[in-house]
């Protein structure tokens, strides 16, 4: 008697989200913290003492200029928080990859990139999640979720801004392994993200540099 033909393997496809984990979503995006805290940070410009005037004071000079990534990493250094910072610069240290590593840790991010068009629009953001689609049990990122000062402020998520892979094209979806292991850095093309927000039209973007930020007085 002849056997039946096994069935065909489905693949189990759909998309997946992490975002920081102390974010609490709600009317207004808020975090874990005391609320002394949250006060002294919005108030920090007018602050003479603690913390907050403390970092006022080091990047007060770069509020209408802005800061390099490199500048910006000595400067953070400088107040001797508890905090450990690891910064990843361009193609050359595939900050691309890194920056997709941390963020599916669920750590944050702060991201520098420019416009691939013009290189005027130069600006920082802070990527606070990733999102990408499960594909036979194979996480694969395409979209970086970003908390952005330029954009209104998010109600019931965590974002404001995204960067996502095109798919299709140069840096696109379709091109294989786009965001290769941090080892593998400079044996890759750049990358090319989208940048989509409510307030600004979309563009082409590529990363300067990508900075990790952990907490070092946690157990």
């Amino acid at each position: 008697m002849a056997s039946s033909p096994r069935p065909k393997e489905v693949k189990v496809a759909y998309r997946f989200q992490r975002v920081y984990p102390d974010l609490q979503t709600g009317h207004a995006l808020t975090v874990k913290a005391t609320r002394a805290e949250p006060s002294a940070l919005h108030e920090m410009g007018r602050r003479k003492f603690g913390l907050a005037a403390e970092i006022f004071s080091a990047f007060k000079h770069t509020y209408f200029t802005g800061v390099h990534a490199a500048e910006w990493v000595e400067l953070f250094n400088g107040l001797h928080l508890p905090l450990q910072l690891t910064s990843k610069f361009g193609g050359e240290d595939n900050a691309d990859g890194h920056a997709v590593e941390w963020l599916m840790r669920g750590e944050l991010v702060a991201l520098a990139f420019a416009s691939v068009k013009h290189q005027k629009t130069k600006h920082w953001s802070l990527g606070i999640g990733i999102e990408g689609a499960v594909i036979d049990k194979i996480h694969r990122p395409d979209t970086i979720l970003l908390l952005d000062p330029s954009a209104s402020e998010p109600g019931f998520q965590a974002f404001n801004a995204r960067m996502r892979l095109p798919v299709s094209g140069a840096g696109g979806r379709s091109a294989k392994s786009n965001l290769v292991k941090p080892s593998d850095a400079g044996k890759r093309k750049p990358v090319t993200w989208l940048y989509e927000s409510m307030e600004w039209n979309a563009e082409d973007v590529r990363l300067l540099a990508a900075v990790r930020i952990r907490r070092t007085d946690t157990s």
